[in-house]
């Protein structure tokens, strides 16, 4: 079976997909779109996930870009719907990657350093839950009736205090992104060129039936403009979260499964990570047609399937 061949695996036989079932250990399976919809479980998805750790011995990861629920948040979701993952530590958010990375970072002092978050307050109680203080997050910054940028750079900028010991400045998905919050983030990321600046992932846009609204991506990129500096990003296609249990040897990235539903962001990180690939049509792509007229723009999934549900009369 060829890679980024994009084979409907239920054209297959049983041999073959059980075949297929054993070049991997290891399944990274993205949450929305894939497994479940906001919070209701995708028909059948529980089903499939169970089996493959029960019946097949497989190691499975929840990996989502959701930087609006921590990791705890979202592994009590996992545990409402169905998905008997064995603990928290099956769940790889972007939340929980930026604190994980600021309490390994040897720039970065808990004791000392405070975290400046445009974004969702998710960010902060999973900051908080690592021991790491933080401003921002959840809460609208504009300008004052009567003021002019002048009025608020000069008052709330203009004293030192405004960007001491902020170590790093972390940007996530904000329905109350502002002028004010990009000033504050501008300011302190060039007050402070060894602080961090993390993104929980740079998705552009989010795209709806009726409509499409800006992602955290146009947050980041106002941002890095200002600040001439380029955020790390702590979610998917980047490889860098992976690194906690590749070092560790827990995870074997040539022994390892993507599950999920954008070409972009899943199909792209197992292509990133040299991981085999499964697109299934539950999210952004209903069809196999539909994802071969992306074949040389976006890498292409080793397998599709319709839906994970189809998976289980082979498992």
């Amino acid at each position: 079976m060829s890679r980024g061949g994009a084979i409907n695996l239920t054209d297959l036989s049983g041999g073959q997909v059980g075949e297929w079932l054993q070049s991997f250990d290891t399944i990274l399976c993205d949450g929305d779109g894939t497994i479940w919809q906001d919070d209701t479980a995708i028909e059948g998805a529980p089903d499939v996930v169970n089996a493959l750790q029960q019946r097949w011995g497989k190691k499975v990861y929840l990996i989502t870009n959701n930087g609006l629920k921590t990791r705890q948040e979202l592994f009590e979701r996992s545990q409402r719907l169905g998905f008997h993952l064995p603990s928290d530590r099956y769940i790889m958010s972007p939340t929980a990657a930026i604190a994980d990375y600021l309490v390994e970072s040897p720039g970065f002092d808990r004791a000392r350093h405070k975290v400046y978050v445009v974004g969702n307050a998710a960010i902060a109680r999973e900051l908080r839950q690592h021991g790491i203080d933080s401003f921002g997050a959840g809460e609208a910054e504009h300008l004052a009736p009567g003021d002019m940028w002048p009025d608020f750079v000069a008052r709330e900028l203009g004293n030192p205090q405004a960007a001491k010991d902020v170590g790093a400045v972390v940007v996530g998905w904000d329905e109350y992104f502002s002028y004010c919050k990009m000033a504050r983030a501008c300011h302190i990321l060039c007050s402070n060129p060894h602080s961090a600046f993390l993104v929980t992932n740079r998705d552009a846009v989010h795209k709806y039936p009726a409509f499409c609204i800006p992602g955290t991506g146009a947050f980041v990129a106002a941002i890095e403009a200002c600040a001439e500096r380029e955020a790390l990003e702590m979610g998917k296609p980047n490889p860098l979260v992976l690194e906690p249990l590749t070092k560790t040897g827990e995870l074997r990235t040539e022994r390892t499964l993507m599950i999920g539903d954008c070409l972009k962001i899943d199909v792209g990180f197992a292509s990133n990570c040299g991981m085999l690939s499964l697109l299934v049509g539950t999210g952004r792509y209903s069809n196999l047609s539909d994802v071969r007229r992306e074949k040389g723009k976006l890498a292409q999934p080793d397998f599709y399937l319709p839906r994970l549900a189809d998976l289980l009369p082979y498992l």
